[in-house]
């Protein structure tokens, strides 16, 4: 992406109040960008650790729309990913969390000066998957934050992160783009063919959630799940081997469908004629297993597939979660429970 892309439609009004931040020197030594899944929440928070580390910032060398000059020795240090006073902290390899040996590293970094007299920017994503030796190491360094020192944690899962954790950083909340705005994005991105809505309802309304499902080809995924479903309910299948042919589909996308076709039962259920489905396309589908089923039951359903989503967020036996969310499934739906 060119510097100018990297700032998305829905992300001006907040960059804005960054870089103004930045430019009156009253950066806070944390900042939490929080907000769903697929709202750029990632590309912003580098672009600012970018904008933070420019030599040329606050003067009158960056370009009009305040974003990092691209030029200097800390912008060319940083796009080759070899700045000494840039830290990003992820997931390594396969790995469901981030280890405390990562975040004591990165709290050694930051007790020591600046390669360039300026900031030491350090970015954890996705915070969320701290373990709690990690989040307690951080929170020591949160405490006494090193001086000219920045935080950027990145979060999806807001109430995964401790109280401890949020109450010592400024929260950036990355909201969820009006939908007219994230279809007119989506459009200019996606090739002929695909519907920017049905992507965008199928994402939650998050946009790159949605374009990379269509680059992924992942919509076609929710079918699978719900002919499982469906063959579930009619006993033709038993959810041992449903959930072994679903670890094709990987645990979260499994339990990304399948929460969003109960969320559209629900809904269903609850009104002849719900504003808004996830998956409006298979409404008539939905709505004869929903038929079938108590609104009770399927909350149910609901507050099990959520279990299993958290659960899935660590080191968990995905063939087990999902013979369990399926056994219940059953279960429920043949009334032995």
């Amino acid at each position: 992406m060119s510097q100018s892309s990297q700032i998305f439609p829905w992300q001006r009004a907040l960059w804005q109040g960054l870089i103004q931040r930045l430019h009156e020197d009253r950066l806070p030594h944390a900042l939490l960008l929080s907000g769903p899944q697929g709202t750029g929440k990632e590309s912003l928070a580098r672009l600012f650790a970018r904008a933070v580390l420019c030599e040329n910032s606050g003067n009158n060398s960056l370009p009009r729309d305040d974003l990092p000059c691209g030029t200097c020795r800390s912008c060319l240090l940083d796009q080759a990913g070899s700045h000494p006073d840039h830290h990003w902290v992820g997931l390594l390899d396969s790995k469901k969390i981030i280890g405390v040996d990562q975040i004591r590293e990165i709290g050694t970094s930051l007790s020591m000066k600046a390669h360039y007299s300026g900031y030491k920017v350090v970015v954890i994503t996705p915070a969320e998957q701290m373990n709690l030796q990690a989040a307690n190491s951080l929170l020591k360094t949160l405490e006494e934050p090193p001086s000219r020192s920045l935080l950027i944690l990145v979060a999806s899962h807001m109430t995964a992160l401790p109280a401890t954790l949020r109450s010592r950083c400024q929260r950036i909340t990355c909201a969820l783009p009006p939908q007219d705005a994230a279809v007119s994005w989506l459009e200019a991105q996606l090739t002929p063919g695909h519907d920017a809505g049905l992507l965008l309802a199928l994402a939650g309304g998050a946009p790159r959630v949605a374009l990379q499902m269509a680059q992924e080809g992942r919509v076609s995924q929710r079918l699978e799940v719900l002919d499982g479903l469906e063959r579930l309910l009619r006993n033709q299948e038993s959810a041992v081997t449903l959930a072994a042919s679903w670890l094709k589909l990987e645990l979260k996308e499994a339990l990304y469908w399948m929460h969003s076709g109960v969320i559209d039962m629900i809904r269903l259920k609850s009104a002849a004629h719900p504003p808004r489905l996830v998956n409006p396309d298979m409404r008539e589908r939905l709505q004869a297993i929903a038929a079938q089923m108590e609104l009770k039951t399927l909350y149910y359903q609901l507050d099990k597939i959520g279990e299993a989503s958290r659960l899935a967020m660590g080191q968990s036996n995905a063939q087990m979660l999902l013979e369990d969310v399926l056994i219940r499934w059953n279960e429920r739906c043949s009334g032995r429970m």
